[in-house]
């Protein structure tokens, strides 16, 4: 049976928890890999270079700290966010839809409500940050700025750069933002359009639900291949047309100097280079979300 579902809100504790938790996990991961690269390098490195050895292996233990503890603590607040504001948006927007197939295959994504919903909270989202980042940044650039100018003989007029300043705080606080908003508008809409494209041919996103009660419903699992396969394919055709922009001027680069073979490569090793990270990335975030869920519980979202 097919019906059309709204998610008209997500309980904020399990949603923050297991996206911080799955955060920490793909850190750890990413950590490991860092230092595995950088114990190959130390092993290059001649023995005589004691300092550049000690320095390397500095590092490995800093990564291995700071990228899960900061992912984590990054991702709580993300995710808290962006859960507390779409609970927020839903009454005033409309929440995201989706088109299920026997509450287990997400067969279409409605564009107009994912890509509306998606601008607002990542334009919300980044304008708090912006508010946060921009006044420590002009701050510090002003400090910078101030220093330099302070170590010559002679001082220029500085009453420019509290003003300069200013103006920095403004463009970032609100330029931002309204860029954000059109990025994610055009980039959401583009990938729904996709998927809804892909799903009836290669399969979409299987879930399997848990009823909790009422219309309240827990993702109990995700099928890592299914979920891998069609946002990889997506999200490469996506990233693709968008980058475009910027990669044609490369391209004509590499034709003008007659090396179009660099320039198809460089556009093909792009592509396959997204669809292989992305396909990973999701197909690991599936199975650690399943091996998670019996332990912190699984998200849960209101369906109606």
């Amino acid at each position: 049976m097919e019906e059309i579902k709204e998610i008209k809100s997500v309980t904020i504790v399990p949603f923050t928890l297991m996206n911080s938790a799955i955060s920490a996990i793909l850190g750890l991961i990413y950590a490991l890999i860092l230092i595995l690269v950088l114990g190959l390098v130390a092993i290059f490195v001649p023995t005589t270079a004691s300092g550049i050895i000690g320095l390397l292996l500095t590092s490995a233990l800093a990564v291995i700290l700071i990228l899960p503890t900061g992912s984590f603590l990054m991702s709580i607040v993300f995710s808290f966010l962006l859960s507390y504001i779409y609970n927020l948006l839903v009454p005033r927007v409309g929440g995201i839809k989706l088109k299920l197939h026997d509450m287990k295959e997400i067969q279409s994504i409605p564009v107009i409500p994912l890509s509306l919903m998606a601008s607002i909270i990542y334009t919300i989202y980044t304008f708090i940050l912006m508010l946060i980042v921009a006044p420590i940044l002009m701050l510090a650039l002003q400090g910078a700025t101030f220093a330099a100018i302070s170590t010559t003989s002679s001082l220029p007029e500085l009453g420019g750069l509290g003003a300069l300043g200013i103006i920095g705080i403004i463009i970032m606080v609100i330029a931002i933002p309204i860029m954000v908003f059109i990025y994610t508008l055009i980039y959401s809409a583009l990938m729904a359009l996709l998927y809804n494209f892909l799903a009836p041919k290669i399969g979409g996103i299987r879930l399997k639900f848990k009823s909790i009660q009422n219309n309240l419903f827990e993702i109990k699992k995700i099928k890592p291949i299914p979920l891998a396969l069609i946002l990889a394919v997506a999200t490469t055709v996506a990233t693709t047309i968008l980058n475009l922009i910027f990669y044609i001027p490369e391209m004509l680069m590499y034709l003008a100097v007659r090396e179009p073979l660099f320039a198809i490569g460089y556009l093909i090793g792009n592509i396959l280079g997204t669809f292989i990270l992305v396909f990973i990335i999701y197909a690991i975030t599936a199975l650690i979300y399943n091996f998670l869920r019996p332990t912190i519980g699984g998200i849960e979202l209101e369906l109606e």
